[in-house]
């Protein structure tokens, strides 16, 4: 055909005057359409009846999907809904080991996560181990709270326990530019921490109110579910990130091992043992070479 180029070419000036338009029919979002296709039972250790399974918490702590058209995503919580409601139909899980490679996340995210877990534990009586293997820092760390036992690897970073409020100006950098800020606001602080002007006393004010609230709950959390003592606190309370070893001697974790040392606490802890190991998972994903068995 003589006039393809042509008719290819009208066929790509449609498309995108469609896209501009808003009037694009056709997705191409194959995250949406991979991340809530059913979870499959992976067999990680071959054992028993008795099950321990394997719960992920990988990566930044969120509620809902992070949008990203190349790489399929769900949020964590949507993910540990959708885990654990699967879960609760096994009757020969016996444990559950959380594994936790995150640096935190959102305040609201990780305490959803937190009492998701507590609460399946509770429910369903069922010991938990948390498994920290790269790092298990602010939020997560929160999360990890909700097991019954904390073990991380000799070369993981823990603790960061506390809340940051990221924020900068730009107004010094307008200025030089030559541009105002000229933001109409319902009330006077309704911009609080709005990036194009230096914060007041009173901003401050009100979100390290709000900072300090939250904070607070983080550290009453740690004190009601690890036995770290004042002298802990002093040190824990400054938000440190820390290695498993420190992590140990101020009790935040119980042990520093391996995988097989969260298999073996929390085989313990459900009274069984040669377990048979297995993860839920989707078509296409992997374990990140976590697991190595002999």
């Amino acid at each position: 055909m003589k006039n393809r180029p042509a008719i290819y070419s009208a066929l790509i000036i449609a498309a995108i005057l469609a896209l501009v338009q808003g009037c694009a029919f056709i997705s191409l979002d194959l995250a949406s359409f991979l991340q809530y296709q059913p979870f499959e039972e992976h067999l990680l250790r071959p054992g028993g009846k008795d099950k321990v399974l394997v719960v992920e918490i990988l990566g930044p702590i969120t509620v809902t999907a992070l949008r990203n058209t190349f790489r399929p995503s769900q949020g964590t919580l949507e993910r540990l809904d959708a885990v654990l409601g699967k879960a609760v139909h096994d009757k020969n899980i016996r444990g559950i080991i959380i594994k936790i490679d995150s640096p935190g996340g959102g305040v609201t995210a990780s305490d959803l996560v937190f009492n998701k877990m507590k609460t399946f534990k509770e429910t369903q009586h069922i010991p938990v181990v948390a498994c920290i293997t790269n790092q298990g820092t602010s939020g997560a760390y929160l999360i990890a709270l909700a097991a019954d036992k904390i073990v991380a690897l000799p070369t993981s970073m823990v603790g960061n326990v506390g809340v940051i409020l990221p924020s900068i100006s730009l107004e010094g950098l307008l200025e030089k530019l030559g541009i105002r800020n000229q933001s109409i606001t319902s009330g006077k602080f309704k911009d609080t921490g709005n990036i194009l002007r230096d914060m007041t006393d009173e901003d401050t004010a009100i979100l390290e109110d709000i900072v300090t609230e939250f904070y607070t709950s983080f550290i009453g959390t740690v004190q009601e579910y690890r036995p770290v003592t004042e002298e802990d606190l002093k040190i824990i309370s400054d938000g440190r990130i820390m290695t498993a070893s420190k992590a140990k001697d101020l009790h935040l974790i119980d042990a520093i091992g391996y995988f097989e040392e969260a298999l073996r606490q929390a085989e313990d802890l459900a009274g069984t043992s040669n377990s048979t190991v297995v993860v839920y998972r989707r078509k296409g994903e992997n374990s990140g070479g976590f697991y190595s068995w002999p």
